[in-house]
């Protein structure tokens, strides 16, 4: 858990968010007792740039990265094993592509 050193350093301001507490920067969520609504937040926007980007891009390699601060390893796999079958409930953003938006 963190001590209360910690806590003191991290509920004065926001901006003292460092590499060691990644999951507090989102302001939607600050409580770290209950993550899981942030880790499905994370994994979903992984998929989405993976999808875009490919998995080896930077970018991506840092939103699983987030997305390993916050979920369960356990839970990780499984949602890795379903995107390799191609059955990941969590794959649902949209592309960022604007060919089927009618103008």
């Amino acid at each position: 858990m963190t001590s209360a050193k910690e806590k003191v350093f991290t509920a004065g301001h926001l901006d003292n968010v460092n590499a060691a507490h990644p999951h507090m920067d989102d302001p939607r969520f600050l409580t770290i007792t209950n993550q899981s609504n942030n880790c499905i937040l994370r994994f979903t926007v992984f998929t989405r740039c993976a999808r875009e980007l490919g998995e080896e891009d930077t970018r991506c390699k840092y939103q699983y990265y987030r997305a390993q601060c916050t979920c369960p390893e356990s839970q990780l796999e499984d949602w890795m094993e379903h995107r390799a079958r191609g059955s990941c409930h969590l794959d649902v953003l949209p592309d960022r592509s604007t060919v089927h938006v009618k103008q």
